[in-house]
């Protein structure tokens, strides 16, 4: 009866010596090893400090900083993309809008799956104080401002602003814009409508009930091509009823 020689599984210190021997350009072909490896330190004597431990650490350290750097541009490139998708379906729903009836409900309602926001309002200026209520599962729609709190809030002449934590940095007007949700949004984008039709200011705001979702580091391009789009659509229409 014969039996099988166990063989170990374990690679030793003297299979890799060999290995590198034998394949020398390895290291060469999988430099990204480089980056784990730990440089041995020569003791050249006479005081003599060898630089070369310290620069292949150097070099280790850069590695890893253009990896970590690489990995936010792609997270960054994913989101971009993202949101481009999302700004795009939102204008062809816009532009699809048979009525002024479903305009105000693509707003209200399909902006907020779209862009995944909690909460989705048209805020036009009025001399006139109109009462608006919401209901407790859907706050999106339609509210009037004070004159002066589009300027007041975004800044004269601007057309966008992001504010990344509302419980610290809460927008001129933000009580009026987010009425009867305003202690609920903690992240807010405000877009400034251009409108043609009308003699008072319109703004287009998006809430959500966590900080950080809108900040002003992040790009206002597709933003205010999105607050364009809904102008153009609601100068459409608001001309079309006045004809």
């Amino acid at each position: 009866m014969t039996t099988k020689k166990h063989v170990s599984s374990a690679i030793s210190a003297d299979d890799v010596r060999d290995f590198l021997k034998n394949n020398p350009d390895f290291l060469h072909n999988n430099a990204d090893l480089m980056a784990n490896l730990h440089a041995p330190a020569r003791d050249l004597g006479g005081g003599v400090i060898d630089f070369q431990q310290f620069m292949v650490k150097n070099l280790q350290s850069t590695s890893r900083d253009l990896q970590s750097k690489y990995d936010l541009l792609v997270d960054y490139c994913r989101e971009n993309l993202s949101s481009q998708q999302q700004v795009h379906e939102a204008a062809l729903k816009l532009v699809r809008a048979k009525s002024i009836e479903q305009l105000l409900e693509i707003i209200a309602l399909d902006l907020v799956s779209l862009f995944n926001v909690d909460v989705v309002r048209l805020a036009m200026e009025s001399d006139i104080v109109m009462d608006t209520s919401y209901g407790e599962s859907d706050f999106s729609g339609i509210v009037f401002i004070a004159p002066g709190t589009c300027d007041a809030a975004l800044g004269k002449g601007k057309r966008v602003k992001l504010v990344a934590d509302c419980t610290k940095h809460a927008p001129v007007g933000f009580d009026e814009i987010f009425a009867e949700c305003d202690t609920m949004i903690e992240s807010c984008a405000l877009l400034r409508l251009e409108m043609e039709s009308i003699d008072r200011q319109v703004m287009l705001a998006f809430g959500v009930r966590h900080k950080d979702r809108f900040h002003p580091g992040q790009g206002i391009e597709l933003l205010n091509f999105l607050a364009q789009v809904v102008a153009h659509q609601l100068d459409r229409y608001l001309d079309e009823m006045t004809v």
